[in-house]
């Protein structure tokens, strides 16, 4: 049938008409208003599977690409030795070793998560000193020694050489302690300021700054600007006396705020702030220099339902450049506030939600796919005796997914079908050229061969072996930040050409470039049994180690571990 011999034609016009759609869409997608100059944009977040047990004051992260929580408190602000585990749109219940009630959580480069510390009893008394780890591959808990003292409202940081830096505590005294496996942590150095949930942040393989949070070890607001340090000796930081990191109950985990590259030893954070007028900024911390990061608006803390009270960490995706901080307002909205930190001045929206009572006081967590899900927390006006179960997913990775975007406009739906008509246009001006040529050709050749290949395929398989060429020689896939315009201006071609080339062999353009990296990193795991996962991540080219895990798995059928022992 003629039409069939031109569905490369009709794909290829449908293709390009779908990123103009997008690109349409994108561009309607301006914000519902602004305030001080900042966009200001409506989303709808998607409600996602109740945990099992509401738990406020736990620990919520990517292990072995499942999104978990663990420990916490529950109903009647009793602690819980349990934790959950979302796979197949369930959540599966596990049973932990030890409670852990804003206790210590640093998930480790090798896939494990070291869980440590919390509340000795019932209604936040106390604390304690049990450290177990969590294995995903297997989902379980396995109570191994304990802290050097008794802690909570504790921060932990996997410095790069694999060692482990835990500091801050809650009516307890502080000091930096470290582990380095084993039994136990031992404490490494005093502090010259007892903190609750500092700041960790790396300066180089083996030192460390601890940065204050809002509060010392007692509850009181820290007003020094002294910084301490796991090897030199403390310094002041002028900045501080005028910006301090703002009102949290989450304990900050690094690798969230954390902007730079350890391979390329650059070390680089983001930290929320605040001033006595109760201004928010975004701190920028780059070794031991710190600095307001600019801004194109000032960060607002009023919209048209009242103040905004910015309450989580800054959450970093590094992939994309861009960094969210979270808050609410007396309604019950939840904010999002995005920002661009690799610009200067960084560009920033504001994302808002219709009112969410059960959603407060969470650890955001980023998803592969560049949205925010919260699991857990509090209720609206409630305390912590009323801990929630819901779990929400803010689809800010996607513009198109904004309200605004739903909606398109006038114009943009005239654009869509002036390229509707040209596409059909082209395809029928496409048909009747071919069959004339085709016609022609077997006039003056009735016996010669014809090719049941397309020009446009040819063209298409021609594009493709030289982007695979390109990958292959150059290594191309080891850049963690290696983008589709990277691809298009090597091979001078636009990058929507590009994309609709990977996109016809069935892949994106992620799971084009992360097969690659998948490949290597198979290499790496058979060729030296002893390095460790964490390493091979890095060197394979994935940006997290929860991309890494969720693409291995989903292109092996299997964890990198579980590959690695099934080749033996």
């Amino acid at each position: 049938m003629p039409y069939m011999k031109h569905k490369t034609v009709l794909l290829t016009l449908f293709k390009l008409l779908l990123l103009a759609t997008v690109a349409a869409a994108q561009e309607t997608a301006q914000p519902t208003s602004a305030i001080d100059g900042c966009p200001f944009i409506k989303i709808v977040p998607e409600r996602l599977p109740d945990l099992h047990i509401a738990r406020f004051s736990h620990a919520t992260f990517y292990a072995g690409g499942e999104l978990t929580v663990t420990g916490g408190h529950t109903t009647s602000f009793v602690p819980t030795p349990t934790a959950e585990y979302l796979k197949d749109g369930q959540w599966h219940v596990m049973q932990m070793a030890y409670n852990h009630d804003d206790g210590l959580c640093v998930p480790l480069r090798n896939g494990k998560v070291l869980l440590a510390g919390g509340y000795e009893k019932n209604l936040g008394v106390g604390q304690t000193i049990e450290a177990e780890m969590y294995d995903p591959a297997s989902h379980t808990f396995n109570g191994f020694g304990c802290l050097d003292r008794k802690r909570v409202h504790v921060s932990g940081i996997e410095m790069p050489g694999g060692q482990v830096v835990a500091a801050g505590n809650w009516y307890h005294d502080d000091a930096i302690e470290t582990y380095d496996g084993g039994m136990y942590f031992k404490t490494a150095r005093q502090v010259s300021v007892h903190r609750s949930m500092p700041y960790l942040l790396c300066t180089s393989d083996s030192d460390l700054m601890v940065v204050n949070g809002c509060w010392d070890n007692y509850g009181k607001p820290i007003q020094s600007t002294t910084v301490d340090r796991l090897k030199g000796e403390p310094f002041d930081v002028p900045l501080l006396e005028t910006w301090r990191p703002y009102l949290s109950t989450l304990a900050p985990h690094a690798d969230h705020f954390f902007i730079g590259d350890m391979k390329k030893g650059i070390f680089a954070y983001l930290l929320p702030v605040q001033n006595a007028n109760g201004q928010v900024a975004i701190m920028e911390v780059r070794d031991t220099l710190f600095s307001l990061l600019p801004t194109e608006y000032p960060i607002p803390t009023k919209g048209p339902y009242g103040p905004i009270k910015y309450d989580t960490p800054v959450l970093a995706d590094r992939q994309m450049q861009l960094g969210y901080i979270m808050g609410t307002d007396s309604t019950g909205r939840k904010y999002i506030l995005s920002f661009e930190y690799a610009k200067r001045p960084a560009s920033v929206t504001l994302y808002y939600t219709d009112p969410l009572p059960n959603a407060n006081g969470s650890q955001p967590v980023l998803t592969p796919d560049g949205h925010l899900i919260t699991a857990g927390g509090i209720n609206l006006g409630g305390t912590y005796f009323t801990p929630s179960k819901d779990v929400w997913l803010f689809p800010v990775g996607q513009p198109a997914a904004t309200e605004a975007a739903k909606g398109g406009s006038y114009w943009t739906w005239i654009l869509l079908a002036v390229l509707l008509l040209g596409a059909v246009g082209t395809t029928v001006w496409l048909y009747w050229r071919k069959r004339r040529n085709k016609a022609a050709a077997l006039v003056a050749s009735p016996t010669e061969d014809t090719t049941t290949e397309t020009p446009d395929e040819r063209s298409n398989n021609e594009l493709m072996e030289s982007i695979c060429r390109l990958m292959e020689e150059k290594s191309l896939y080891l850049d963690s930040d290696l983008k589709m315009s990277d691809l298009a201006a090597a091979l001078g071609v636009h990058q929507n050409i590009i994309s609709s080339c990977i996109n016809s062999t069935g892949r994106s353009y992620s799971q084009f470039v992360n097969d690659y990296r998948i490949e290597y990193a198979k290499r790496l795991l058979q060729e030296d049994p002893d390095k460790k996962i964490a390493t091979i991540y890095y060197e394979s080219g994935f940006a997290s180690e929860q991309t890494f895990f969720r693409a291995f798995k989903d292109r092996a059928g299997m964890t990198p571990s579980e590959w690695r022992t099934s080749q033996k």
